[in-house]
């Protein structure tokens, strides 16, 4: 095999030397990138939720949307996978061959340039029921299914195979023109032109037994997809992407790659075989760990990833990051913090940001931070300054894979950004809602909640007049009941005639409360409007000389005369009573409870 001199970027620039460690435990494979012994990436495959962008699918289509012209695809996830109709159309063989991005991927058409290309409308060329060929492009990222295409391209170590495409691409990433027609013209002779091919970065300098195997390997792989396809029913899976440490030396392994460590003899074994079998001269020194620590501590990882995770970031000069991710955009906001310079305020606000840029860059990487980035630089009066910052920040950025879009720095001290995202970020994979609050960030505060407390009892206050009640708070609450809310509780006291207890109860949310009553109320009169005709009809009765009801002649011998206890005791026998009867009724319990009340935003 021949050797390489080294990979480079698209800037010119050497790919930065790195280490690859791995750690594989019971459920779980974790890669840590190291490059210049800085922590850059984190990628994280569990087996209960292994990734699934790059699955070659066999779907079933569910629903077609007019309106918006894509369609839903049972792939055989939780939710339905999106399609939009530009990404359906690549399968008939209508790419644009001259436009290619650093790996393969290409523009989906009807956007952009593409966008005076007329395209169908969706339900000419997709119906409810029908079988198609996709590919995961997104994974499902929150409430959003999976995005999905039918341009196939499965990646090698060298080459990505395009199916449907026919030609033969070079990454943009290779500068060199010579290397670039070489390149393609023995990827196009190996080929035969019976499928496309896009030479990868990786592929800079590559032999041309390197570049055959991986046709070869790429080749079979693709027939394995059409004979499987042509025996099973949607919605199945056709091809799933290599296994997380195995994707580690394809993507990041490269000539200056100085090892590769991992803990487990199983997989070592078996990257052991794919490094002889696709991994060109010189490879990476591979290492079975097996010291005591844990392979993560053992090189400081394990501290980093929670420091890493925190929503403020700290520079080294003093100054900090605060990083707020939310359904929309991420926003990063730069502060000086404790750094107050040397000799005036512009140096101060220059350095601060020439560092954060960097800091910036190495937290989207970390974290796999995608979609729309606003970062709120501190202001700068110089021009000058402003474009010093956003050359830097370029600068970082060609050291990212992931393709971004930068704007230049507004006015107002802003830089836009996107960023492309595949798969969740760290955070959504690490972490989860806070169960406390919801997910909101915060809680009502416990001033808030006593007042709440308060108000509710006053509003239940003829229930609650002359009893002794206790309401049962969590022991904030009860500190403000009991300190700046003392006054308003005693007053509400003096309303009820009795004394409010109040409770401190630990396991209690902050935003609940229960009130609870300690003794019998007093009698309640309650009208009964079927009791005032009866007693009516027996008057009336009388009137004519009727027979008495038993009711009256149990009345008429406990009261020694022939009047109703319930009527009045001045009326006459037979005259209509001023207003209905009334049964007194003991309502009070012993303990009466008014249920648990949730005065968060969804009571």
């Amino acid at each position: 095999m021949a050797s390489r001199t080294g990979q480079r970027f698209g800037n010119g620039r050497a790919a930065a030397p790195n280490e690859i460690i791995i750690n594989v435990g019971a459920g779980e494979t974790r890669v840590a990138i190291l490059e210049h012994q800085t922590f850059a990436e984190l990628h994280i495959e569990r087996e209960r939720e292994r990734s699934v962008a790059g699955m070659v699918v066999k779907g079933r289509v569910t629903r077609v949307l007019p309106g918006m012209q894509a369609a839903f695809v049972d792939i055989g996830l939780e939710k339905a996978a999106f399609l939009y109709v530009g990404d359906y159309l690549d399968e008939e063989g209508h790419l644009d061959p001259d436009v290619e991005d650093e790996e393969g991927a290409r523009p989906r058409r009807g956007r952009g340039r593409h966008a005076n290309r007329p395209i169908p409308n969706i339900e000419t060329v997709l119906r409810e029921g029908q079988e198609i060929i996709v590919q995961v492009a997104k994974e499902p990222i929150g409430s959003k299914g999976a995005r999905i295409t039918s341009h196939v391209s499965i990646a090698g170590r060298h080459l990505v195979l395009t199916p449907w495409a026919k030609r033969v691409g070079v990454s943009r990433r290779i500068d060199s023109d010579r290397e670039r027609r070489r390149l393609r013209e023995v990827v196009t002779r190996l080929s035969g032109g019976k499928l496309g091919f896009i030479i990868r970065t990786a592929g800079e300098g590559t032999s041309e037994a390197d570049l055959e195997a991986d046709v070869n390997y790429l080749s079979s792989v693709w027939e394995q997809i059409q004979e499987r396809r042509d025996r099973v029913s949607a919605p199945t899976v056709l091809f799933e992407e290599l296994a997380l440490p195995l994707r580690a030396i394809r993507d990041f392994a490269n000539s200056r790659t100085r090892r590769i460590a991992i803990d487990d003899p199983d997989t070592h074994r078996s990257m052991q075989e794919f490094l002889a079998r696709f991994v060109a001269d010189p490879k990476p020194q591979l290492e079975l760990y097996t010291g005591a620590l844990p392979i993560f501590d053992h090189f400081g990882i394990e501290v980093n990833i929670d420091e890493n995770l925190g929503r403020k970031v700290w520079l080294r000069s003093g100054g900090y990051l605060i990083i707020d991710q939310s359904e929309a955009l991420t926003s990063i906001d730069v502060n000086t913090g404790r750094y107050v310079g040397k000799r005036d305020l512009e140096e101060t606000v220059l350095k601060t940001n020439l560092e954060a840029v960097q800091e910036v860059v190495h937290q989207l990487r970390f974290r796999n931070i995608g979609g729309l980035i606003i970062i709120d630089l501190i202001d700068m009066e110089s021009a000058e300054n402003r474009e010093k910052v956003h050359r830097a920040l370029q600068e970082a950025l060609r050291e990212d894979k992931a393709k971004t879009n930068l704007l230049k720095i507004s006015d107002l001290g802003l830089v836009e950004m996107t960023r492309k995202r595949t798969r969740e970020n760290l955070v959504q994979q690490l972490c989860e809602p806070c169960s406390y609050c919801d997910g909101r960030g915060y809680v009502i505060s416990a001033e808030s909640v006593a007042y709440k407390v308060l108000r509710e009892i006053r509003k239940d206050l003829p229930r609650f007049c002359g009893r002794q009640i206790a309401v049962s708070v969590n022991p904030r609450v009860a500190e403000m009941l009991l300190g700046p809310a003392r006054r308003a509780t005693q007053r509400l006291s003096g309303e009820l005639g009795r004394e409010i207890e109040i409770r401190a109860r630990p396991g209690l949310h902050q935003e609940q409360f229960e009130v609870v009553a300690l003794d019998r109320g007093p009698a309640v009169e309650i009208p009964l409007g079927w009791l005032g005709d009866r007693e009516r009809r027996t008057a009336g009765s009388r009137k004519d000389g009727g027979p008495t009801t038993p009711m009256e002649e149990s009345s008429g011998a406990s009261s020694g005369d022939g009047e109703s206890p319930l009527a009045e005791p001045d009326g006459e026998a037979g005259s209509k009573p001023d207003s209905e009867p009334a049964l007194a009724v003991d309502v009070g319990s012993e303990n009466p409870i008014i249920p648990r009340l949730q005065i968060g935003e969804d009571s």
